[in-house]
């Protein structure tokens, strides 16, 4: 019977570990990038409507970008965009809301683009993200999934969405659906984009 001799190296055996290490390593530091570069996505919508907030067709839309990571809620015409799109699903949270529009009266542009990493909360499961235009101003609403008790006649924001749901301006100030101005009180803690 032949006997089989095994023999080891200690320098081979302990390349062969900090191969394996240095490999889980930099499985482990991909892993992390690969996370703090994908968007945080969470089903909820993004939507306006120019003929129910009563802005159409005073005034045209040429251009908006609720974000840069997901094509369905971007859209440019020189010509004008259409005056309401409603886009829901899994998606990604934008860092801003970007709007550019004509005053048909006078033909000036305006455009805004808004900062939306502290006004959004943490939480925006089936929330809705819409903005109404009053002139030169922009106002940017979150609307929750809660429905109001007793539908109203009027809206007490300028979102036809604050009828029936409760809705909260984030810009230019942070109010509440009974235009109380929350401030630094606002009903949530800024969302967080860290995964």
């Amino acid at each position: 019977m032949m006997g089989l001799t095994v023999t080891r190296s200690a320098g081979k055996a302990f390349s062969a570990h900090n191969l394996l290490r240095v490999i889980v390593a930099l499985l482990l530091v991909m892993t992390l990038a690969a996370c703090a570069t994908r968007p945080h996505v969470v089903a909820h919508g993004f939507a306006f409507n120019g003929w129910r907030d009563h802005w159409y067709p005073q005034i045209t839309v040429l251009e908006y970008a609720y974000g840069d990571k997901y094509h369905m809620t971007r859209r440019k015409n020189e010509d004008g965009v259409p005056p309401g799109t409603a886009v829901f699903g899994a998606m990604p949270v934008a860092d801003f809301l970007y709007v550019r529009w004509r005053l048909q009266e006078t033909g000036e542009t305006f455009e805004e683009r808004v900062d939306l990493r502290d006004r959004l909360p943490a939480d925006l499961w089936a929330h809705y993200i819409t903005f109404v235009i009053d002139g030169p101003q922009l106002y940017v609403y979150v609307v929750t999934p809660e429905q109001i008790k007793v539908r109203l006649t009027k809206p007490p924001l300028r979102t036809w969405w604050s009828i029936d749901r409760v809705t909260y301006e984030i810009y230019p100030t942070v109010r509440s659906a009974d235009r109380t101005y929350l401030g630094a009180a606002a009903p949530w803690a800024p969302a967080s984009h860290e995964h």
